[in-house]
């Protein structure tokens, strides 16, 4: 970890489940030294379905490269653990309802006042205000209540649930932002701040474009209704997007396909949108999906092959933006760090921690003595 671009990077983990534990991760990827503090039972996403080999394939693919420390903060001694590990971080971040951790000891007002430095990074589903505030929540309900659902339907109208948690994964993205905007403006004045982040303003600024265009609901023509940027399916079943926004896109679209009489109905309305769809639906019909796409490649136009899971790992270009991540004696195929730096790369792949793996190692460095550690356990505070 000493060599990625945010080496010397202090983080205290206090996430589980999706959003908090992708953003620390994406910290450690570049260098930060991540410590996760478990519950004695783990995070949720050890447990959960498939494993690779006897790991949860969700718990290696949001948690490598951190330490596990396991701790039982409900306790005061817990609590108490947790506060002097807070002392010597640059960054805490923390997914529990507002008010949790304030009523231990932890909240941002006291670890503020203690480690004036700090970045504290709160990471809930509807912020830390608000009539919400206190609500349950998973990635499904900030989808709906943004308007992904509401737009993005089936053809028979019934909102179609995404393969990928949205809310969850862009909250993370943006946790990882606002710490390092905190951490930049601590280097401006010296003192760190409560950074506040939430699942359904994640899930809304996704909507941001379709928002803007037309509060009754989003425009046509990012949502597949002209033909210069839909989805056809091919004679073996297969599927081409096609994303010919640019007119220059769109008439080389038209002058490979044959069909040079439909370069000026890009935007059409009406019956000629209608009509024009159905040209082209009937001609990519005509062939199967990797005959188009080795036809179409050469003549630069916009269309790419619609993949399942299964082929992006064999496909050239989305190849190698992965990489075999260890998860005990197996292998796990996974996203590389999505950010290349060309004087602080990113290091290799490291495997996601045992749980309470490195409880000793990381306590001992924090002033606790090999007695404090056997009193802790004896009183169940540490497993």
């Amino acid at each position: 970890m000493s060599g990625g671009a945010l080496a010397g990077l202090r983080v205290l983990d206090l996430t589980r489940y999706i959003p908090g534990p992708y953003a620390t991760m994406m910290l450690a990827d570049l260098g930060a030294d991540v410590v996760k503090v478990e519950a004695p039972g783990g995070d949720p996403t050890r447990a959960l379905p498939p494993a690779v080999g006897e790991e949860s394939a969700a718990h290696a693919a949001l948690n490598r490269g951190k330490r596990s420390v396991v701790v039982d903060i409900r306790t005061a001694d817990g609590a108490a653990v947790v506060r002097q590990l807070a002392l010597g971080m640059d960054v805490l971040v923390e997914s529990f309802r507002p008010g949790v951790l304030a009523r231990q000891g932890l909240g941002p007002e006291a670890l503020l006042e203690a480690n004036p430095r700090l970045v504290y990074c709160s990471l809930t589903g509807y912020g830390q205000d608000g009539p919400y505030r206190d609500r349950a929540g998973h990635d499904i309900d900030y989808a709906a209540l943004g308007g992904f659902l509401g737009s993005n339907r089936d053809p028979d109208g019934r909102p179609v649930i995404p393969t990928t948690q949205v809310a969850d994964m862009t909250a993370g993205l943006l946790t990882a932002f606002g710490v390092l905007a905190a951490l930049h403006a601590r280097e401006r004045t010296g003192h760190g701040q409560h950074v506040d982040v939430s699942l359904l303003r994640a899930a809304l600024a996704l909507m941001s474009l379709p928002l803007a265009r037309s509060p009754g609901g989003p425009a046509d023509e990012l949502t597949g209704a002209y033909p210069c940027y839909t989805v056809y399916r091919c004679r073996d079943g297969g599927a081409l997007a096609v994303g010919a926004l640019e007119a220059k896109f769109w008439e080389r679209l038209c002058q490979a396909l044959g069909k040079p009489e439909l370069a000026g109905r890009q935007w059409a309305t009406g019956d000629t949108r209608v009509q024009t769809r159905a040209a082209l639906a009937a001609l990519f019909a005509s062939r199967d999906r990797d005959d188009w796409v080795s036809a179409l490649a050469p003549q630069d136009v916009c269309v790419e092959p619609v993949l399942a899971l299964d082929e992006v790992a064999a496909h050239p270009a989305a190849a190698r933006a992965l990489m075999d991540a260890p998860v005990g004696r197996a292998r796990l195929r996974t996203v590389a760090p999505p950010v290349r730096f060309s004087r602080t790369p990113a290091e290799p792949p490291l495997r996601a921690p045992a749980l309470g793996e490195h409880t000793d190692e990381v306590l001992g460095q924090a002033g606790f003595t090999r007695a404090d550690l056997e009193r802790l356990r004896r009183e169940g505070v540490l497993a």
